[in-house]
């Protein structure tokens, strides 16, 4: 199988051929026939170069085929189309026990940086972490399962924060305009919101917003963000999900906006350096939580739910696939997907 592997210099891969590993007691071996770029990629590949690492397979955005089953798999069989769930975990610790899974603080990896992942052809993965998807959606759309489960996880987190509160009618501004920003607004459509406000830089991320359920619409530039506060004041706002992360202080702008009582989630991956805003979290007796990943609330898991979403409205989603790239293409893929300007929503390897 080939693999598109980080090379020496920053920013550049080499593709390389390796054996197929063969699928263990409990694995299979996948077919990977879509690959998302995140924007975790992006980091490590294209943005901050201090984070760059030779001999790396990065991806974690996978749908696939079912290649061959190791000993002991009962609920696959050859040729079943999956989205891969990419971070393992123990299930013996505390947390796992405990269904927590996304806190597994044992064997807590994620496919495509700890582990090789699914910038190549095949892939052995564990066979729990797979969740089986309709023959005739695209895998490009299958692969969205998983930006679509962090937003998803992050909700249900949310809704926590105040259980007696329901979601529906809620109103819920989001943060930011990326994929997992554009997931968050679409599952909060879902989940019952009647107000979802957003702020988005490009005119395409604003017009995806609006056909995945967004409301109101406010420049992340400029004087959008005061225009923001302003509307705030006269709208409370009882959720405020953050999904920019990096060098922003978005946490400070959600503190400001969020009613009284109010909820804010942390979904965006912060550089270590940016402050939250405690004064504001203790003044207006904020409820605060941060996500990154996905699991069990209740018994369901958020791959489920995302894999019946994306069955659903298959047509919605399919339009953020905006760029598909080969393997051998992946350097422009990353480099697409690192400039939104270029009209990218998400790009898609398609090994």
């Amino acid at each position: 199988m080939r693999r598109a592997v980080t090379a020496n210099e920053p920013g550049h891969f080499e593709i390389k051929d390796y054996p197929d590993e063969p699928p263990g007691p409990g694995e299979v071996l996948l077919r990977v026939r879509a690959c998302g770029i995140c924007g975790s990629d992006l980091h490590h590949a294209y943005r901050d170069r201090s984070h760059w690492q030779a001999s790396r397979v990065l991806g974690h955005e996978i749908a696939g085929e079912v290649a061959e089953l190791g000993a002991g798999v009962k609920n696959l069989t050859i040729n079943d189309h999956v989205a891969f769930e990419p971070r393992k975990h123990c299930g013996t610790c505390p947390e796992c026990r405990g269904g927590r899974i996304e806190l597994c603080q044992i064997q807590g990896q994620l496919y495509g940086l700890a582990v090789p992942g699914g910038f190549g052809e095949t892939l052995t993965v564990p066979a729990e972490n797979l969740f089986k998807v309709a023959d005739d959606l695209d895998f490009a759309v299958a692969a969205l399962a998983e930006p679509l489960a962090v937003a998803i996880h992050g909700h249900r987190v949310a809704a926590q924060l105040d259980a007696a509160r329901p979601t529906r009618g809620e109103r819920i501004v989001v943060l930011g305009a990326g994929p997992i920003g554009l997931m968050s607004a679409f599952y909060a459509a879902r989940a019952g919101a009647t107000e979802i406000a957003i702020t988005a830089r490009y005119k395409h991320q604003a017009d995806a917003a609006r056909m995945l359920g967004a409301t109101h619409i406010f420049s992340s530039e400029d004087d959008g963000p005061a225009q923001l506060r302003t509307w705030a004041e006269t709208h409370p706002v009882d959720l405020v999900m953050e999904t920019v992360g990096g060098t922003a202080h978005t946490p400070a702008l959600a503190g400001q906006i969020a009613r009284r009582g109010g909820r804010v989630l942390i979904l965006g991956v912060f550089d270590p350096d940016i402050p939250m805003p405690a004064q504001l979290i203790m003044s207006r007796q904020l409820r605060v939580a941060g996500t990154i990943f996905y699991g069990y609330i209740g018994m369901q898991h958020d791959y489920e739910i995302a894999t019946q979403l994306l069955d659903e409205h298959r047509d919605v989603l399919g339009q953020l696939i905006t760029h598909r790239v080969s393997l051998d293409q992946v350097e422009q893929g990353i480099a697409l997907a690192g400039d939104k300007s270029s009209g990218a929503l998400k790009v898609t390897i398609e090994p």
